[in-house]
């Protein structure tokens, strides 16, 4: 086991194992991950020679992360930030980075309570607002603007009514939701059972999976259906026809951000904001039978083994990780805060010409 400790962490001890540094240097990805209420996004690479290589960049708070061609969002706690990787440019190179992100706007929202994000087949970002209970889009003139809202929310309010958390596109197109609790009053969805979570089909508002405990990020990946069963601790996949989860690895950890490469699933588990035991939650339920203890760690399952990797371990200030996104076919990967981003070296000029505005 390889050990490395992140000065740029305050009170955090992070550990990388070998087993992990091999899978990211067999498959030839690099990660991106957030630090949820620490506002940590961490960029993870493997070095030329061995090791893992920890870029550090603090947004305040890091939630949903998304990619789409050479750009990368990230929502924050009242705006979501769009970046492009600028050595796609011809002329642009580095000795050590095969991509590098660069912040290009920064879209004010409000607090959203902006959870998962993706970006659809035309190049908008969808959010998904747990605050008001929607998948919304960025607007020009608004905060944002209502894409879809279950059938059973009757107000669009800032209430968390079933907590609105996953969002899963098919061929671009928004299809599956999770939610924990169908509730249409404030914050409802705490007052009821922990085994309410539903997986929602949107095109037809109809539940493709009930009994979920606070379940995360559905995915549909090689035709199947995934998602974090997260209160109980499990990762599986779901029948599309009979709607019957079955799962497969318990990661004894509150899973979020789900994310695939090759034949693995990627993601991270996560300690509660407080280590006290919730009673009645699956998940808590079983480490207290086991005399266990939850963690905050990056993971790896295999499809079809279940077989479980531990990833990075995270000890200290760090206790919740909330979404992981894989760059494929990138092996070291870097991101420029604001004022590195401000440099004069770093201007590129798109030489395509608008005639329609040098005609004018």
């Amino acid at each position: 086991m390889s050990q490395t400790q992140s000065n740029q962490l305050a009170h955090t001890q992070v550990v990388c194992t070998r087993a992990w540094e091999n899978l990211q240097r067999d498959l030839g990805f690099s990660l991106v991950m957030g630090t949820r209420a620490t506002g940590d996004l961490h960029l993870v690479s493997v070095k030329k020679d061995s090791g893992i290589h920890l870029h550090i960049q603090k947004f305040p708070l890091c939630m949903g992360i998304a990619t789409w061609r050479n750009q990368l969002w990230v929502a924050c706690a009242n705006d979501v930030r769009q970046y492009t990787d600028i050595l796609q440019h011809p002329g642009v190179n580095s000795i050590e980075f095969e991509r590098c992100y660069v912040p290009r706007s920064l879209h004010f929202t409000g607090p959203l309570d902006a959870h998962e994000i993706a970006v659809d087949r035309h190049g908008q970002l969808l959010i998904v607002s747990s605050q008001y209970s929607a998948v919304v889009r960025l607007s020009n003139t608004h905060s944002a603007g209502v894409i879809w809202q279950p059938a059973f929310i009757s107000a669009l309010k800032p209430e968390d009514r079933c907590h609105l958390n996953g969002l899963c596109l098919q061929d671009g197109e928004l299809k599956y939701v999770t939610l924990f609790a169908r509730s249409d009053a404030p914050s409802g969805w705490r007052k009821l059972s922990f085994e309410q979570g539903e997986i929602l089909d949107v095109s037809t508002g109809d539940a493709v999976c009930e009994g979920l405990v606070q379940p995360h990020s559905p995915r549909l990946y090689r035709g199947q259906l995934y998602v974090l069963n997260s209160g109980a601790g499990e990762f599986g996949l779901v029948d599309q026809k009979t709607g019957r989860f079955e799962c497969i690895a318990y990661v004894a950890g509150y899973g979020r951000g789900l994310s695939f490469v090759g034949d693995y699933a990627i993601f991270g588990v996560s300690r509660p904001k407080t280590d006290a035991y919730i009673p009645g939650l699956k998940l808590h339920d079983r480490l207290r039978a086991m005399q266990a203890q939850d963690r905050c760690a990056l993971i790896a399952v295999h499809l079809a083994t279940g077989d479980v990797i531990e990833g990075i371990q995270f000890h200290g200030a760090v206790r919740e990780l909330f979404d992981t996104h894989v760059i494929e076919d990138c092996r070291s990967v870097s991101m420029m805060d604001m004022d590195q981003a401000q440099n004069p070296g770093l201007v590129v000029i798109d030489p395509v010409r608008n005639r329609e505005t040098s005609d004018a």
